[in-house]
C-alpha cells in the first residue's frame, strides 16, 4: 500500500466517525498507526486499517473527557495500603502493577474514591465495543475476525470484495460469513 492509498483510507475512516473538528488529528493518528504496523512487518491492508482504526478510536476516548472506571476489590485494598505507607501489596498484585498504581496515586487518589461512574460522549460504548471486539477475536481466526469486520463494519464490503481482497471465491466468503455468524450464535446463546 503506497503513502497516497494509506492516507485515503486514513482519511475515510477519520471521516466515519464524524468528529470533523479532529478529523486531521485521526488521519495522523491512522498515518502513524499504519507506519507502525507496516514497520514491524504487517503489510495486509485489512491488518493495517485495523490499527489506523483502533488509534483513532483511542485518540477519540481520550478526548472525549473525565472517565473514571470502577476499581475492582483489590485495587482498593492495594491503594489503602499504599495510603497506609504499605511497600508491598496487601492482595495478590504484580509489581509492576502495583508500582504503577503507587504512581498513579501518588498523582491524585480521585480514580479510587468513589463507586460512581461518570462516562460522556461515547466513552460507555466505546469501552462496551472493546470488550466485544476482544470476544470475537478469541472466537474468530484472525482472517475470519477481520472479514468480519470487512462485512459488517463501516465499509461494509460486498461479497465479491472480500473475495478479491483474499483471492478466494464469493460464495466461499459467503461460507465463512455463515461459520462466523454460527461461531457468534454460539457465544451469544450461552
Amino acid at each position: 500500500m503506497n503513502t497516497e492509498d494509506k492516507m485515503n483510507v486514513c482519511r475515510k475512516l477519520a471521516l466515519s466517525f464524524r468528529r470533523y473538528e479532529l478529523t486531521d488529528d485521526l488521519i495522523q493518528e491512522g498515518m502513524i498507526a499504519m507506519l507502525e504496523a507496516e514497520a514491524r512487518g504487517n503489510n495486509h491492508p485489512d491488518t493495517m486499517r485495523t490499527n489506523a482504526r483502533k488509534r483513532m478510536q483511542d485518540f477519540i476516548s481520550l478526548r472525549q473527557g473525565p472517565l473514571s472506571i470502577p476499581p475492582s476489590d483489590k485495587t482498593r485494598e492495594n491503594a489503602k495500603a499504599i495510603r497506609s505507607g504499605s511497600e508491598a501489596p496487601a492482595l495478590n498484585m504484580g509489581d509492576d502493577t502495583y508500582d504503577s498504581l503507587k504512581v498513579a496515586l501518588g498523582a491524585s487518589t480521585a480514580l479510587l474514591e468513589g463507586d460512581e461512574v461518570v462516562y460522556q460522549g461515547e466513552t460507555e460504548a466505546y469501552l462496551w465495543v472493546q470488550q466485544v471486539q476482544a470476544m470475537m477475536k478469541g472466537i474468530l481466526s484472525e482472517r475470519d475476525y477481520e472479514i468480519f469486520l470487512m462485512r459488517y463494519g463501516p465499509d461494509e464490503a460486498t461479497l465479491v470484495e472480500v473475495g478479491d481482497r483474499y483471492d478466494i471465491t464469493k460464495q466461499r466468503v459467503l461460507q465463512i460469513d455463515n461459520r462466523i455468524k454460527e461461531k457468534l450464535k454460539e457465544v451469544v446463546e450461552l
